[in-house]
């Protein structure tokens, strides 16, 4: 019988509730079956059924090899026991599938909390490999998305969501990790996003789909993202984003934008920003490794290597020197030499660096080359030199643990 606690629909079957037990493993293996004990031994044939019998504090384990998709609705752990779905090696594929009401996203969550996916494959998915709606507290970790028709991960209203140590690649329309529609307290951390049409990381509060219309206490922290944006967008993409960090991440050779704040479907612009100790090296047709427009408050930018390889562009661009210039606090910076552009006024206003401090701005901030920054840039490897002009040059700020700048 399902082990479940309260009423709930999985794949639109309504459960009874159930009394509580111990928390159990419950295995499942491609050699399984359905009608078995779940045990080492007897291990059921798919998540699916091992979610039915699941309860707050269980621990699905899988071992390699393929599983249908499935489809989670309203369904719940608890504070300190979370259901979680663990691969037991790194083969763990989830399939797409044809027999649910909604086949469009290979995994998908909706209304649930307390819930951790953790080691989990999903490829070649017809739109999201995950899709997560509504609900809280759920940890997505260790999984790989990659190819999949629009997204990797997709997140709408969902809050205090942790997105840790994943791959995504090759998503092919959009982007690799999207959370959107007025989320709080994400934590987007220590992942890969890579060769995605559009960014690496989206974040759009989008007020069309919603109150408030806001992302805010977002954490982005440590991430890895390159080659993305050939359809547009940025290495880190963020619509009515405020009272957020993104510190500690490295992005090279993106094709768009690098970071970019802004207001367009989002309720309100920037603010509350902070932009701490980031590499962002952008590829030679890329625009601007960091940009602002539409800020509503202030924002921090510190320590942070702001490299363009396209001359006809730079490292900061302020959309509207009106707006932006007093709201954006930026300095102890790195730019390139070949474009230390800062840019005013929807770009039509580029300034070389030299001319932008004599105003009294980025008064600490300096341009340099990639060979003197780093061991080995062609080479991918952004570690930085012994002698590297960044090191001791940053301002004092918290929490820099250089996997991003080396400053």
């Amino acid at each position: 019988m399902p082990r479940i606690i309260g009423a709930l629909l999985f794949s639109g079957i309504l459960l009874a509730a159930a009394p509580a037990l111990q928390a159990a493993d419950i295995f499942v293996a491609p050699a399984g079956s359905d009608t078995a004990a779940g045990t080492p031994a007897q291990p059921l044939r798919e998540i699916r059924q091992a979610l039915e019998r699941a309860r707050p504090g269980d621990t699905i384990l899988a071992a390699d090899g393929t599983y249908k998709g499935f489809t989670l609705n309203n369904v719940h752990g608890l504070p300190g026991k979370p259901i979680t779905v663990k691969a037991q090696g790194k083969m763990v594929e989830m399939l797409v599938t044809t027999d649910r009401p909604d086949n469009r996203d290979t995994i998908y969550l909706n209304a649930c909390s307390h819930i951790v996916l953790d080691g989990l494959r999903a490829i070649r998915g017809n739109r999201a490999a995950l899709r997560i709606e509504a609900g809280a507290f759920l940890t997505v970790r260790h999984c790989v998305f990659g190819e999949n028709g629009n997204w990797g991960i997709l997140t709408s209203h969902n809050d205090d969501l942790l997105v840790e140590n994943n791959e995504c690649y090759g998503s092919r329309a959009e982007h690799g990790i999207y959370v959107g529609n007025s989320s709080k307290r994400p934590t987007i951390r220590g992942n890969r996003s890579h060769d995605n049409a559009g960014c690496g990381i989206h974040m759009n509060a989008d007020l069309g789909c919603g109150p408030d219309g806001i992302i805010s206490g977002a954490i982005v922290e440590n991430n890895i993202i390159w080659n993305n944006g050939r359809r547009g967008g940025s290495g880190i993409n963020m619509d009515g984003v405020q009272d957020s960090t993104i510190a500690n991440n490295l992005l090279y050779d993106n094709h768009a934008s690098g970071i970019a704040a802004f207001q367009q479907n989002g309720a309100q612009g920037p603010r509350g920003l902070k932009i701490l100790h980031n590499t962002i090296i952008m590829a030679a047709d890329a625009r601007y490794a960091l940009q602002f427009s539409q800020t509503s408050g202030p924002c921090l930018v510190r320590n942070n290597i702001l490299y363009n390889r396209n001359p006809n562009r730079g490292g900061l661009a302020l959309f509207s020197a009106a707006q932006d210039g007093p709201h954006v606090d930026s300095d102890y910076n790195i730019f390139g030499q070949e474009a230390a552009v800062v840019a005013l006024d929807d770009w039509h206003d580029r300034q070389p660096l030299a001319q932008w401090q004599t105003k009294g701005h980025e008064t600490h901030s300096f341009a340099s080359t990639l060979p003197q920054l780093f061991v080995n840039p062609s080479g991918k490897d952004f570690t930085p030199r012994p002698d590297s002009p960044a090191l001791g040059k940053g301002a004092a700020q918290a929490g820099n643990n250089n996997i991003g700048c080396g400053f």
